[in-house]
């Protein structure tokens, strides 16, 4: 049975800690992302338990997907999914034309979605700046992008 879940937009700098320990606790990195220029999104069950994350980090017209998770007991239920909907659109209410994501594990899963591999050279520089990208993941790291219009 699927698990019910709200979500609501990352506001405070407790909450940005609360979703640092939720990534950490998924194996994701956690220690660059900051409220400035990014939207997060937080997802709750009916416990008021973290289950699931995702955000963007804006430049300009450009997005860098980041931070999705997805708890180990709920995988499957189609919450990953809602959560990069969600985030997509709101994407295109920014009106960003091209997102980004760096991935090791779920290549398959974005590529589902309309996610295509990209070389790491084609990346616009805004996106190779930032700290993701040019630190936090590994060079092995494979780039996926999706045109928003």
């Amino acid at each position: 049975m699927k698990e019910f879940v709200v979500h609501h937009e990352i506001q405070s700098e407790t909450e940005l800690e609360s979703l640092k320990q939720f990534l950490r606790g998924n194996n994701l990195p956690a220690d660059d992302i900051a409220l400035a220029n990014s939207l997060f999104l937080v997802y709750y069950n009916t416990h008021e338990v973290l289950v699931g994350s995702g955000g963007l980090e804006f430049y300009h017209n450009l997005a860098l997907l980041r931070s999705l998770a997805v708890s180990q007991e709920i995988r499957g239920q189609q919450l990953g999914k809602e959560i990069v909907d969600q985030l997509l659109k709101e994407a295109r209410q920014r009106n960003v034309r091209e997102v980004y994501l760096l991935t090791q594990t779920a290549s398959f899963f974005f590529q589902k979605i309309g996610f295509k591999p990209i070389d790491r050279k084609s990346v616009p520089d805004a996106i190779q700046k930032s700290g993701e990208f040019a630190t936090v993941c590994s060079p092995s790291a494979e780039v996926l992008m999706l045109k928003l219009h």
